[in-house]
């Protein structure tokens, strides 16, 4: 389990960074939403999305580590 909560790290964790890091970057490099550029809703909706994968992470890591104890 502790395989997986790394690689969940690894991937949502970089993404959740740069959603929360960067949220403006995100938006101009998006094909989708470049009319939507400016959009405080849409920037909003970014940063939720990046704690959402924050809280998976969070969410995993639990696990693995109840998992272990239980082992």
């Amino acid at each position: 389990m502790f395989m997986t909560a790394i690689w969940v790290t690894f991937i949502f964790g970089s993404f959740s960074y740069i959603l929360l890091k960067y949220p403006h970057d995100v938006l101009k490099v998006s094909p989708f939403s470049r009319g939507f550029a400016e959009s405080p809703l849409l920037k909003i909706y970014i940063q939720f999305v990046g704690w959402v994968f924050v809280l998976l992470i969070i969410g995993v890591w639990t696990d693995a580590i109840i998992q272990w104890q239980i082992l």
